[in-house]
């Protein structure tokens, strides 16, 4: 499955760490296996006396690509990318991708073997794809005058994009144009929320479909997750499902993520009591029909407390489902697992059992390999923590500090590539008031 990162936090309850926060995770036998990893030293990608901020990530093979926004003193916000080809030891410098005339915000990058695709927001989405390892890229396609949050996702010659166009003061668009051609060109725009008004909305391709979930939120007082799917390379879409109206009418559902593995899709998402909650819960639900319909919603976290802003990953049989739950008082970092594809789910497990507030998690899982980071307050200003297992979350190893640093850090991102093997953690730094850099490090199975 590859892996969507979100270039800035989805809102609303993301204020508390300035990303996403989970519950519970999984699973039984505490002495870890014999697990080891290298981690390589602390690097600046962006190293500007600027305020940097909305960065995304990508890995393919032995290529890693950050993209972020940059607004330098006095001057216009731009999208910059930079690129590795040797696992994240070292990293081409800045290349600009905007114009640097007007403001460009929110970038989104995708990676499949060579080919790698940029979309952001700049009087309108425009849209960029490499051929070449990012090496060099193709001039920009404005695929929309108008519009935000763009999204990609892609499979061999078959580039989707999407994102989200205002039609009012409380009213959204969700908008979607793909390409046959490597995004060399595109077809028509398609409007696939059928005036339901779906933002913020998470996009995966597998197998010549296009699988998208989103949710209303900001739209009105009760915000649904809603789910559409293509079965002919986004030619056409079936018509909308609404995934969590059966939990109740008045209850706020958001911050879906989604998950495509063979001929199962797996949604998850935050469903509140109220705008003003006194209790949220991780809801799941499953199709084993590749979204044609879907089985009853099933309730993860523990109904205490507000248990917010879920993660989602999938390997082989294993469904990893993590969150921010204040069950335990303070929020931790908790964990869930199954390893029979959703059919059942292992005992939560908390990750992260610390005496300052976890949040903002993020999930990586390749092979047997599952990594999770987060983000700490228990320091003091918030740190990214992680930690990592080596047989599909059974044991994990001790909780390490990745980033150390005497400032705020949030909005941690992890993915992998080869197997599992390799590791790659990102994040955002404030070094002073209106200084934010971004950050990164490696880490490698010995």
């Amino acid at each position: 499955m590859a892996k969507l990162t979100s270039a800035v936090g989805r809102g609303g309850w993301a204020w508390l760490f300035g990303g996403l926060l989970l519950s519970s995770g999984a699973v039984a036998h505490e002495v870890p296996r014999r697990f080891e990893e290298k981690f390589g030293p602390v690097l600046n990608l962006s190293d500007t006396p600027t305020f940097n901020f909305e960065y995304s990530m990508a890995v393919s093979g032995d290529d890693v690509y950050v993209v972020w926004s940059d607004t330098p003193a006095g001057g216009t916000t731009s999208v910059f990318l930079r690129r590795s080809s040797d696992r994240g030891r070292s990293f081409s410098p800045p290349q600009l991708l905007s114009s640097g005339v007007t403001p460009a915000f929110i970038p989104f990058v995708f990676a499949e073997g060579k080919k790698v695709y940029i979309a952001w927001s700049e009087q309108g989405i425009q849209f960029r794809a490499s051929h070449d390892h990012g090496r060099t890229f193709e001039p920009p396609l404005t695929l929309s005058t108008s519009g935000f949050t763009p999204r990609i996702a892609a499979e061999n010659s078959d580039v989707y994009v999407t994102w989200g166009v205002s039609t009012g003061e409380e009213s959204v668009d969700q908008l979607f144009r793909a390409s046959h051609d490597r995004g060399q060109s595109f077809g028509p725009t398609l409007t696939i929320d059928d005036g339901q008004d779906i933002g913020v909305t998470e996009i995966v391709a597998s197998n010549n479909g296009v699988f998208l979930v989103g949710d209303d939120a900001g739209v009105d007082d009760i915000p649904d997750v809603r789910f559409r799917r293509s079965t002919n390379e986004g030619r056409t879409f079936d018509p909308l499902i609404n995934l969590s109206a059966t939990q109740g009418p008045l209850q706020p559902s958001q911050r879906a993520r989604i998950a495509v593995k063979d001929q199962k899709v797996h949604v998850v998402w935050e469903e509140c009591n109220d705008f003003f909650p006194t209790l949220c819960d991780i809801v799941y639900r499953r199709s084993p029909s590749r979204g044609a319909t879907f089985e009853p919603a099933v309730v993860l976290s523990d109904g205490v407390g507000l248990a917010l802003a879920p993660d989602l990953e999938v390997s082989g049989q294993h469904v990893f489902v993590a969150w921010q739950d204040n069950g335990p008082g303070n929020f931790d970092i908790f964990l869930r697992i199954s390893d029979d594809r959703g059919d059942s789910f292992a005992k939560a497990r908390n990750l992260s059992k610390s005496s300052g507030d976890s949040g903002a998690v993020s999930l990586s899982a390749e092979d047997e390999f599952l990594r999770v980071v987060w983000e700490d307050s228990t320091p003091g200003p918030t740190d990214i923590f992680y930690r990592a297992s080596g047989d599909f979350g059974d044991s994990f190893g001790p909780v390490k500090n990745l980033s150390d640093s005497p400032g705020r850090t949030s909005a941690p991102r992890v993915l992998s590539s080869e197997g599992g093997k390799n590791g790659y953690v990102g994040w955002l730094e404030d070094l002073s008031v209106d200084n934010t850099d971004v950050f990164f490090r490696r880490t490698e199975v010995k």
